[in-house]
């Protein structure tokens, strides 16, 4: 057996000792120490609905916070190794109030009723289940879903408990007023980097402080007259594609506002500096948004220079693939070349230079 045969035997041997992601043997984890009074930490952990799951063995079986997976850099197993938090789940990390999973393939969250803190940013979660129940209400009160691949906040309705709620980064095209109207003890709401192109102002909470509204598809006029944001202070809603904002009616709607924040939209030049007046005469903080007069109004427009940029590195690959179709014909070529003059010159010795000659002015 050679060396290399017997570095490959002991890295299977190693891998399969360490992780036990390919066994069906249940692992028994401890927190990491220094961790238990503040919050579990627990670098791999395996769960899969159906199958045999790991175990937390905690010091203490009232366990309050859990970080599953975590830190990365710990990480011995792929990243598919929890595909779901239900009830099961819940109950073997013996209840806890608060749950961070991140960078895993969770695809589903069932939310128990005890738990009150979630934090499953960057997974595949594009179901959440959380059906009323009689007599009984969430204690959710922050719920973290950024970078998932959730399509509606329907199945959020029931969580009237929420105080922080930030889904960033999903594929959410259209909000339901359902969907916000139960939520009245909601003070921040992240919807940043969705497929907004409306949004139902009226049923927007009035408990509201803060709401993300960036980076999604808002165009031409954006209208809050309908809305009731008595504690409303920082409004985001940068590089979006609105080219109109009615201000006196945002203040009137939002009296408490004390930033607004509007860079890489469409105003015009007068439009932006008549906004940017009236934001500073209320004392209202805002970013850098209105373009110069000796500028073009697209300059510095974000979504046109998103576009270029596109544009250039789509004319970078098409010049790549073009020279390495050439160098790999050329390659070829030679191959042929080298191959037919060989036998060339076996059947014809002193011909074969007059062939070669032939046919590469040929193909010229």
């Amino acid at each position: 057996m050679t060396i290399e045969c017997i570095v490959v035997l002991l890295s299977f041997l190693l891998i399969g000792i360490t992780s036990g992601n390919y066994t069906k043997t249940a692992w028994e984890h401890r927190c990491d120490p220094g961790s238990e009074a503040f919050a579990c930490t627990v670098p791999n952990f395996l769960y899969k609905p159906g199958e045999n799951h790991s175990t937390l063995i905690a010091p203490d079986t009232r366990v309050h916070k859990v970080r599953l997976a975590y830190p990365h850099d710990k990480l011995v197993v792929s990243r598919d190794t929890i595909t779901a938090y239900d009830a099961v789940l819940h109950t073997a990390l013996h209840r806890p109030k608060a749950v961070q999973i991140a960078y895993s393939n969770i695809k589903r969250f069932d939310v128990p009723l005890d738990l009150e803190y979630a934090d499953f940013r960057d997974n595949s979660i594009q179901t959440v289940n959380a059906p009323e129940v009689k007599e009984s209400v969430y204690a959710l009160r922050f719920l973290d879903l950024r970078n998932n691949e959730l399509e509606s906040m329907e199945s959020l309705k029931a969580l009237v408990n929420l105080e922080t709620l930030l889904l960033a980064g999903n594929r959410i095209s259209g909000l339901d007023g359902a969907a916000l109207t139960n939520l009245n003890k909601l003070t921040g709401l992240d919807l940043s980097n969705n497929m907004l192109d409306a949004i139902p102002s009226a049923s927007l909470p009035a408990s509201l402080e803060w709401l993300v509204l960036r980076r999604n598809t808002f165009s031409g006029h954006i209208d809050f007259a309908d809305a009731n944001l008595p504690a409303l202070k920082v409004l985001d809603l940068q590089h979006n594609i609105i080219g109109e904002l009615n201000v006196v009616t945002l203040l009137m709607v939002a009296p408490e506002l004390r930033a607004l924040l509007l860079e890489g939209n469409w105003f015009d030049v007068g439009t932006a500096a008549h906004i940017a007046t009236m934001l500073t005469n209320r004392q209202v903080a805002h970013d850098k948004f209105a373009p110069s007069e000796s500028e073009s109004d697209y300059e510095d427009d974000y979504h046109r220079t998103h576009e270029m940029l596109r544009v250039q590195d789509y004319v970078i690959s098409v010049v790549l693939l073009v020279v390495n179709v050439c160098v790999i014909a050329w390659g070829v070529f030679r191959v042929y070349r080298a191959r037919h003059s060989s036998s060339t010159e076996d059947v014809c010795p002193g011909c074969s230079c007059a062939w070669a000659e032939m046919y590469i002015s040929s193909i010229v």
